[in-house]
Protein backbone atom coordinates (compact mmCIF):
# COMPACT_ATOMS: atom_id res chain seq x y z
CA UNK A 1 0.00 0.00 0.00
CA UNK A 2 2.83 2.41 0.89
CA UNK A 3 4.63 1.86 -2.41
CA UNK A 4 1.42 2.29 -4.39
CA UNK A 5 1.13 5.74 -2.85
CA UNK A 6 4.61 6.57 -4.12
CA UNK A 7 3.63 5.30 -7.58
CA UNK A 8 0.59 7.56 -7.65
CA UNK A 9 2.69 10.54 -6.67
CA UNK A 10 5.18 9.77 -9.43
CA UNK A 11 2.43 9.76 -12.06
CA UNK A 12 1.30 13.36 -11.66
CA UNK A 13 1.86 16.60 -9.80
CA UNK A 14 0.51 16.62 -6.28
CA UNK A 15 -3.00 17.93 -5.66
CA UNK A 16 -3.60 21.19 -3.81
CA UNK A 17 -5.47 21.10 -0.54
CA UNK A 18 -7.91 23.74 0.68
CA UNK A 19 -7.80 24.70 4.32
CA UNK A 20 -11.01 24.81 6.32
CA UNK A 21 -12.06 28.22 7.69
CA UNK A 22 -11.07 29.14 11.22
CA UNK A 23 -13.45 27.81 13.86
CA UNK A 24 -13.76 31.15 15.64
CA UNK A 25 -13.51 34.74 14.47
CA UNK A 26 -10.83 35.58 17.02
CA UNK A 27 -8.65 32.61 16.12
CA UNK A 28 -5.57 33.43 14.02
CA UNK A 29 -5.84 32.45 10.37
CA UNK A 30 -4.15 29.17 9.58
CA UNK A 31 -1.24 29.43 7.13
CA UNK A 32 -2.11 28.30 3.62
CA UNK A 33 -1.29 24.77 2.61
CA UNK A 34 1.85 24.41 0.56
CA UNK A 35 1.08 23.88 -3.10
CA UNK A 36 3.76 22.65 -5.51
CA UNK A 37 4.78 25.43 -7.88
CA UNK A 38 4.44 24.75 -11.59
CA UNK A 39 7.68 23.35 -13.01
CA UNK A 40 9.78 25.49 -15.31
CA UNK A 41 9.24 24.92 -19.04
CA UNK A 42 12.57 23.08 -19.16
CA UNK A 43 11.65 20.70 -16.34
CA UNK A 44 8.11 20.26 -17.69
CA UNK A 45 9.48 19.23 -21.08
CA UNK A 46 11.80 16.72 -19.40
CA UNK A 47 8.90 15.35 -17.33
CA UNK A 48 6.85 14.86 -20.48
CA UNK A 49 9.74 12.97 -22.06
CA UNK A 50 10.05 10.81 -18.94
CA UNK A 51 6.35 10.00 -19.19
CA UNK A 52 6.97 8.92 -22.78
CA UNK A 53 9.81 6.60 -21.69
CA UNK A 54 12.87 8.85 -22.07
CA UNK A 55 14.20 9.48 -18.56
CA UNK A 56 17.59 10.93 -19.57
CA UNK A 57 16.62 14.64 -19.89
CA UNK A 58 14.97 14.68 -16.45
CA UNK A 59 17.89 12.76 -14.97
CA UNK A 60 20.35 15.25 -16.45
CA UNK A 61 18.52 18.23 -14.96
CA UNK A 62 18.36 16.50 -11.57
CA UNK A 63 22.11 15.85 -11.63
CA UNK A 64 22.66 19.51 -12.50
CA UNK A 65 20.96 20.53 -9.25
CA UNK A 66 17.42 21.52 -10.33
CA UNK A 67 15.31 20.87 -7.22
CA UNK A 68 12.08 20.34 -9.18
CA UNK A 69 13.80 17.85 -11.47
CA UNK A 70 15.28 16.07 -8.42
CA UNK A 71 11.84 15.80 -6.84
CA UNK A 72 10.18 14.30 -9.92
CA UNK A 73 13.13 12.14 -10.95
CA UNK A 74 13.35 10.78 -7.42
CA UNK A 75 9.68 9.82 -7.45
CA UNK A 76 10.11 8.11 -10.83
CA UNK A 77 13.01 6.05 -9.48
CA UNK A 78 11.11 5.17 -6.30
CA UNK A 79 8.21 3.81 -8.32
CA UNK A 80 10.00 2.46 -11.39
CA UNK A 81 8.58 3.46 -14.76
CA UNK A 82 9.27 3.08 -18.44
CA UNK A 83 12.82 4.14 -19.19
CA UNK A 84 13.79 4.21 -15.50
CA UNK A 85 13.97 0.90 -13.61
CA UNK A 86 13.10 1.11 -9.94
CA UNK A 87 16.06 2.32 -7.89
CA UNK A 88 14.86 3.26 -4.36
CA UNK A 89 18.30 4.12 -2.99
CA UNK A 90 19.01 6.61 -5.77
CA UNK A 91 15.44 7.93 -5.68
CA UNK A 92 15.69 8.60 -1.95
CA UNK A 93 19.00 10.39 -2.46
CA UNK A 94 17.38 12.73 -4.98
CA UNK A 95 14.44 13.40 -2.67
CA UNK A 96 16.88 14.29 0.11
CA UNK A 97 18.56 16.84 -2.15
CA UNK A 98 15.23 18.36 -3.21
CA UNK A 99 13.92 18.45 0.37
CA UNK A 100 15.91 21.61 1.12
CA UNK A 101 13.39 23.61 -0.92
CA UNK A 102 10.41 21.28 -1.42
CA UNK A 103 8.36 19.94 1.51
CA UNK A 104 6.78 17.30 -0.72
CA UNK A 105 10.27 15.90 -1.26
CA UNK A 106 10.82 15.99 2.51
CA UNK A 107 7.59 14.00 2.86
CA UNK A 108 8.85 11.34 0.42
CA UNK A 109 12.13 11.31 2.30
CA UNK A 110 10.06 10.40 5.37
CA UNK A 111 8.62 7.47 3.41
CA UNK A 112 12.15 6.41 2.45
CA UNK A 113 13.26 6.38 6.07
CA UNK A 114 10.12 4.78 7.45
CA UNK A 115 10.08 1.95 4.90
CA UNK A 116 13.83 1.50 4.76
CA UNK A 117 13.94 2.10 1.01
CA UNK A 118 17.56 3.22 1.09
CA UNK A 119 18.84 1.16 4.02
CA UNK A 120 17.53 0.07 7.40
CA UNK A 121 14.20 1.63 8.51
CA UNK A 122 14.75 4.63 10.77
CA UNK A 123 11.48 5.60 12.53
CA UNK A 124 13.04 8.54 14.37
CA UNK A 125 14.39 10.08 11.16
CA UNK A 126 11.10 9.37 9.39
CA UNK A 127 9.20 11.26 12.10
CA UNK A 128 11.65 14.13 11.82
CA UNK A 129 11.15 14.33 8.05
CA UNK A 130 7.35 14.25 8.30
CA UNK A 131 7.47 16.86 11.06
CA UNK A 132 9.66 19.12 8.93
CA UNK A 133 7.31 18.78 5.95
CA UNK A 134 4.25 19.45 8.13
CA UNK A 135 5.94 22.53 9.62
CA UNK A 136 6.21 23.87 6.07
CA UNK A 137 2.46 23.33 5.65
CA UNK A 138 2.57 20.24 3.44
CA UNK A 139 -0.77 18.79 4.51
CA UNK A 140 -0.27 15.02 3.82
CA UNK A 141 2.72 15.01 6.16
CA UNK A 142 0.46 15.69 9.15
CA UNK A 143 -1.30 12.34 9.04
CA UNK A 144 1.84 10.54 7.89
CA UNK A 145 3.38 11.56 11.21
CA UNK A 146 0.06 10.95 12.94
CA UNK A 147 -0.11 7.36 11.75
CA UNK A 148 3.31 6.64 13.22
CA UNK A 149 2.23 8.13 16.54
CA UNK A 150 -1.04 6.18 16.53
CA UNK A 151 1.03 3.00 16.81
CA UNK A 152 2.45 4.26 20.12
CA UNK A 153 -0.10 4.06 23.00
CA UNK A 154 1.30 7.10 24.77
CA UNK A 155 1.16 9.19 21.58
CA UNK A 156 -2.08 7.86 20.04
CA UNK A 157 -4.19 10.89 21.00
CA UNK A 158 -1.64 13.25 19.45
CA UNK A 159 -1.47 11.07 16.35
CA UNK A 160 -5.24 11.16 15.91
CA UNK A 161 -5.25 14.93 16.40
CA UNK A 162 -2.68 15.33 13.62
CA UNK A 163 -4.71 13.18 11.24
CA UNK A 164 -7.85 15.15 12.12
CA UNK A 165 -5.96 18.36 11.39
CA UNK A 166 -4.95 17.00 8.00
CA UNK A 167 -8.48 15.76 7.33
CA UNK A 168 -10.01 19.14 8.11
CA UNK A 169 -7.49 20.69 5.72
CA UNK A 170 -8.81 18.50 2.91
CA UNK A 171 -6.52 15.43 2.98
CA UNK A 172 -8.94 12.67 1.98
CA UNK A 173 -6.56 9.88 2.99
CA UNK A 174 -6.37 11.45 6.45
CA UNK A 175 -10.17 11.56 6.66
CA UNK A 176 -10.31 7.81 5.99
CA UNK A 177 -7.57 7.13 8.54
CA UNK A 178 -9.45 9.11 11.20
CA UNK A 179 -12.64 7.21 10.39
CA UNK A 180 -10.81 3.85 10.56
CA UNK A 181 -9.32 4.81 13.92
CA UNK A 182 -12.67 5.75 15.45
CA UNK A 183 -14.32 2.66 13.99
CA UNK A 184 -11.68 0.25 15.28
CA UNK A 185 -10.89 2.04 18.54
CA UNK A 186 -7.18 1.52 17.87
CA UNK A 187 -5.40 3.43 20.60
CA UNK A 188 -8.35 5.74 21.20
CA UNK A 189 -11.93 5.37 22.40
CA UNK A 190 -14.10 3.65 19.79
CA UNK A 191 -16.77 5.94 18.31
CA UNK A 192 -18.67 4.43 15.33
CA UNK A 193 -20.84 7.53 14.98
CA UNK A 194 -17.77 9.71 14.57
CA UNK A 195 -16.37 7.16 12.14
CA UNK A 196 -19.47 7.58 9.98
CA UNK A 197 -19.00 11.35 9.98
CA UNK A 198 -15.39 11.15 8.81
CA UNK A 199 -16.12 8.51 6.19
CA UNK A 200 -18.87 10.81 4.95
CA UNK A 201 -16.35 13.60 4.37
CA UNK A 202 -14.29 11.30 2.15
CA UNK A 203 -17.37 9.92 0.39
CA UNK A 204 -18.28 13.49 -0.59
CA UNK A 205 -15.02 13.47 -2.57
CA UNK A 206 -15.81 10.13 -4.27
CA UNK A 207 -13.28 8.14 -2.23
CA UNK A 208 -13.86 4.48 -3.10
CA UNK A 209 -12.66 2.83 0.10
CA UNK A 210 -14.64 5.26 2.26
CA UNK A 211 -17.79 4.51 0.27
CA UNK A 212 -17.36 0.78 0.79
CA UNK A 213 -16.71 1.08 4.51
CA UNK A 214 -19.52 3.53 5.15
CA UNK A 215 -21.80 1.17 3.24
CA UNK A 216 -20.79 -1.64 5.59
CA UNK A 217 -21.77 0.52 8.55
CA UNK A 218 -25.18 1.33 7.05
CA UNK A 219 -25.75 -2.34 6.23
CA UNK A 220 -25.13 -3.45 9.81
CA UNK A 221 -26.46 -0.41 11.65
CA UNK A 222 -23.03 0.23 13.13
CA UNK A 223 -22.82 3.75 14.50
CA UNK A 224 -26.34 4.78 13.48
CA UNK A 225 -29.43 3.74 11.61
CA UNK A 226 -29.53 0.61 9.49
CA UNK A 227 -30.26 1.32 5.84
CA UNK A 228 -29.70 -1.46 3.28
CA UNK A 229 -30.70 0.76 0.37
CA UNK A 230 -28.12 3.39 1.30
CA UNK A 231 -25.52 0.65 1.81
CA UNK A 232 -26.02 -0.67 -1.71
CA UNK A 233 -25.85 2.88 -3.13
CA UNK A 234 -22.51 3.41 -1.41
CA UNK A 235 -21.13 0.05 -2.54
CA UNK A 236 -22.12 0.73 -6.13
CA UNK A 237 -20.41 4.14 -5.89
CA UNK A 238 -17.30 2.41 -4.51
CA UNK A 239 -17.27 -0.09 -7.37
CA UNK A 240 -17.63 2.69 -9.94
CA UNK A 241 -14.73 4.53 -8.28
CA UNK A 242 -12.52 1.47 -8.73
CA UNK A 243 -12.85 -0.46 -5.47
CA UNK A 244 -12.31 -4.18 -6.18
CA UNK A 245 -13.87 -5.27 -2.87
CA UNK A 246 -17.31 -3.72 -3.26
CA UNK A 247 -18.94 -5.99 -5.84
CA UNK A 248 -19.15 -8.96 -3.48
CA UNK A 249 -20.98 -6.82 -0.91
CA UNK A 250 -23.64 -5.80 -3.43
CA UNK A 251 -23.93 -9.40 -4.65
CA UNK A 252 -24.24 -10.87 -1.15
CA UNK A 253 -26.94 -8.38 -0.20
CA UNK A 254 -28.93 -9.27 -3.31
CA UNK A 255 -28.48 -12.98 -2.59
CA UNK A 256 -29.76 -12.41 0.94
CA UNK A 257 -32.84 -10.58 -0.41
CA UNK A 258 -33.56 -13.46 -2.81
CA UNK A 259 -33.21 -16.18 -0.16
CA UNK A 260 -34.85 -14.57 2.84
CA UNK A 261 -31.63 -13.67 4.61
CA UNK A 262 -29.42 -16.65 3.71
CA UNK A 263 -25.73 -16.39 2.84
CA UNK A 264 -24.07 -18.15 -0.10
CA UNK A 265 -22.62 -21.54 0.73
CA UNK A 266 -23.00 -25.28 0.26
CA UNK A 267 -26.46 -26.77 0.53
CA UNK A 268 -29.91 -26.07 -0.82
CA UNK A 269 -31.72 -22.74 -0.77
CA UNK A 270 -35.42 -22.06 -0.85
CA UNK A 271 -36.41 -19.86 -3.76
CA UNK A 272 -38.54 -16.92 -2.69
CA UNK A 273 -41.27 -16.87 -5.31
CA UNK A 274 -42.44 -13.79 -7.15
CA UNK A 275 -38.93 -12.52 -7.89
CA UNK A 276 -38.45 -11.19 -11.43
CA UNK A 277 -35.85 -12.96 -13.54
CA UNK A 278 -34.15 -9.59 -13.93
CA UNK A 279 -33.40 -9.45 -10.18
CA UNK A 280 -31.64 -12.82 -10.36
CA UNK A 281 -29.73 -11.72 -13.46
CA UNK A 282 -28.57 -8.60 -11.65
CA UNK A 283 -27.26 -10.63 -8.71
CA UNK A 284 -25.49 -12.98 -11.12
CA UNK A 285 -23.77 -10.05 -12.83
CA UNK A 286 -22.45 -8.72 -9.51
CA UNK A 287 -21.06 -12.11 -8.53
CA UNK A 288 -19.41 -12.46 -11.92
CA UNK A 289 -17.84 -9.03 -11.44
CA UNK A 290 -16.59 -10.06 -7.99
CA UNK A 291 -15.02 -13.20 -9.47
CA UNK A 292 -13.10 -11.12 -11.98
CA UNK A 293 -11.98 -8.25 -9.75
CA UNK A 294 -11.77 -9.39 -6.15
CA UNK A 295 -8.39 -11.10 -5.53
CA UNK A 296 -9.43 -12.92 -2.32
CA UNK A 297 -9.70 -16.71 -2.78
CA UNK A 298 -12.55 -17.00 -0.27
CA UNK A 299 -14.57 -14.45 -2.23
CA UNK A 300 -14.04 -16.32 -5.49
CA UNK A 301 -15.22 -19.53 -3.82
CA UNK A 302 -18.29 -17.82 -2.33
CA UNK A 303 -19.15 -16.33 -5.71
CA UNK A 304 -18.86 -19.75 -7.31
CA UNK A 305 -21.32 -21.27 -4.81
CA UNK A 306 -23.69 -18.34 -5.16
CA UNK A 307 -23.69 -18.53 -8.95
CA UNK A 308 -24.54 -22.20 -8.81
CA UNK A 309 -27.58 -21.43 -6.65
CA UNK A 310 -28.58 -18.34 -8.62
CA UNK A 311 -28.66 -20.20 -11.89
CA UNK A 312 -31.09 -22.60 -10.21
CA UNK A 313 -33.15 -19.63 -9.03
CA UNK A 314 -33.20 -18.30 -12.57
CA UNK A 315 -34.64 -21.56 -13.88
CA UNK A 316 -37.30 -21.43 -11.17
CA UNK A 317 -38.09 -17.79 -11.90
CA UNK A 318 -38.49 -18.53 -15.60
CA UNK A 319 -40.83 -21.39 -14.75
CA UNK A 320 -42.89 -19.15 -12.45
CA UNK A 321 -42.80 -15.70 -14.06
CA UNK A 322 -44.10 -12.68 -12.18
CA UNK A 323 -47.46 -11.63 -13.56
Amino acid sequence: MQQSRIARMAAAALAAFVLAPAAAAQAPAAPPAWVPPPPSPEVKAAMDKADAGDFKPLEKLAEAGHADAQRYAGAVLLAGRRGAPRDPRRGCALEEKASASRPDAMYLLGDCRRLGLAGAPDPAQAKAAYQAAAARNYVPAKCALGQMLLAEPAEAARGLALCEEGGRAGDVAAQVKVADTYRQGAGVKRDPGEARRWYGMAVAKQHAEASRKLGEMYASGEGGKKDKKRAIELWIAAEKAGDDYASILVADQMFSDLTGGKKPGPGKFAFRGGVPVGAVDTAISWYEDAQKRDPRPEVKKRAELALYSLNGFKTAAQANPVR
